[in-house]
C-alpha cells in the first residue's frame, strides 16, 4: 500500500467545507496569511456546559460517611456476586477494545 503525503487529514478538509458554507460569517483572515478559527454559538454553548458539568459535585455526600462508618465499625460487606459480575463486564469491554491482531 503507497502512502500518499498529498492527502489532507480529516481535520483540515472538515474545516475547509466550513469556510465554503459560512464563507460571509467568518473573520477576515489575519494579514500575513494566517490561518482563522471561529467557533458557532452551539460550540460556545458546550463548552461552556462542559465547564459548568466540570465544576459540578457528584459525590453523594451521605453515602460517602455511610460507608466511612460502617468501614469504622466493621460492619461494611462486600457482595462477592456483585464484584464478580463487575470485573467480567469490565474485562469484556476491555476486550471489545483492544485492537484485533490480524
Amino acid at each position: 500500500m503507497k502512502i500518499d503525503k498529498r492527502i489532507t487529514p480529516p481535520a483540515a478538509a472538515k474545516v475547509s467545507a466550513a469556510k465554503g458554507k459560512g464563507a460571509g460569517k467568518t473573520a477576515a483572515p489575519a494579514a500575513g496569511g494566517g490561518d482563522s478559527l471561529t467557533l458557532t454559538e452551539s460550540s460556545t454553548r458546550i463548552r461552556s456546559l462542559e465547564s459548568q458539568l466540570a465544576a459540578t459535585d457528584i459525590a453523594d455526600a451521605g453515602k460517602i460517611e455511610a460507608v466511612k462508618s460502617a468501614l469504622a465499625n466493621g460492619t461494611f460487606t462486600v457482595d462477592a456476586e456483585v464484584v464478580a459480575d463487575r470485573l467480567i463486564d469490565h474485562t469484556k469491554e476491555a476486550l471489545r477494545k483492544r485492537p484485533r491482531k490480524k
